[in-house]
């Protein structure tokens, strides 16, 4: 049988760890517009390298090979 001492060690450990959960997500949401704005702009970075590929292949296809 636990005794109090440690029932009361295991719900200051639950209390705690729920809030450093609770602390994280609220820096998240904080932090949530930034990050949106970073992962558009690596969309907009891979969308124009994908366009910068298929114009080369495309360029390639048809015979004229801009690395000249």
């Amino acid at each position: 049988m636990k005794t109090p001492e440690s029932i009361q060690d295991s719900v200051a450990a639950a209390t705690a760890s729920t809030s450093v959960v609770t602390a994280i997500a609220a820096k998240a949401t904080e932090f949530q517009p930034i990050i949106s704005a970073f992962s558009g702009l690596i969309a907009i970075i891979t969308g124009v390298f994908a366009i910068w590929y298929y114009i080369k292949k495309i360029n390639k296809i048809d015979g004229q090979d801009s690395s000249h």
